[in-house]
């Protein structure tokens, strides 16, 4: 009968599996260390994008104070005759008013022709150009309304050339669409720096716009339209 015999055999360490142990580490520890790298750049690009974002929304409001309007010079392909929306106008102590797709602005102080068009430009417009007799009495009541009773500047001159008047958006004056209380007649003799930029007033009937020196001080106002094309 044969007999079993059980021989204690000792088990065989394997180095290789040790070694493919340690590499699966490494190759994990790699691809943690990729995702990681990732996510911080995929995170830095959208600080960097919500700060651009940021910094554009600020530039904007503040670069015109005029909310929802545009400067008059870059909106001369827009149609004014579309219905009214709601301009709004951020911190400003003058009157204003808007109608029929323009922004209007009365200053409260004085200043002369070109300080004042200055001034309209740094709120985003222009002094105003008035091309109807609707828009002319418009304003003409406005003045009225504000109980302002003084000269306003509009843009309205013929500094460049005597005698050629130009709207401050360089186009020239249709003699039809006027209304001087006396034809311009550069009074260099009453003011030797002549009589080169135009004013209105509220308080004549009829005719109401008058020349007199640019270096004068006068109220003005501002214009500007709205930038709505919905």
């Amino acid at each position: 009968m044969a007999e079993n015999i059980y021989i204690n055999t000792p088990m065989r360490h394997n180095p290789g599996s040790a070694v493919k142990d340690q590499n699966k580490k490494c190759v994990l520890n790699k691809r943690d260390g990729v995702y990681l790298v990732v996510l911080l750049s995929v995170l830095l690009f959208l600080s960097l994008l919500a700060t651009a974002v940021l910094a554009h929304l600020y530039y904007t409001s503040n670069t015109n104070q005029l909310i929802g309007c545009e400067p008059l010079k870059n909106n001369s392909n827009l149609e004014v005759n579309k219905p009214s929306l709601p301009c709004s106008y951020k911190g400003l102590p003058e009157k204003w008013v808007q109608d029929k797709g323009r922004f209007y602005v009365f200053s409260s102080d004085t200043k002369d022709w070109n300080s004042s068009r200055q001034r309209c430009q740094d709120l985003g417009g222009d002094l105003v150009i008035i091309n109807s007799s609707e828009e002319q009495e418009f304003l003409a009541q406005q003045i009225v309304t504000f109980n302002a009773l003084v000269l306003h500047w509009i843009g309205l001159t013929d500094h460049q050339t005597e005698g050629v008047w130009l709207w401050v958006d360089n186009t020239p004056l249709n003699n039809n669409v006027s209304w001087w209380i006396f034809p311009p007649d550069d009074d260099d003799i009453h003011d030797p720096m002549g009589e080169d930029c135009a004013v209105i007033n509220g308080y004549v009937k009829g005719e109401k716009w008058g020349d007199i020196s640019c270096l004068k001080t006068q109220r003005s106002i501002s214009s500007a339209i709205c930038a709505y094309t919905t």
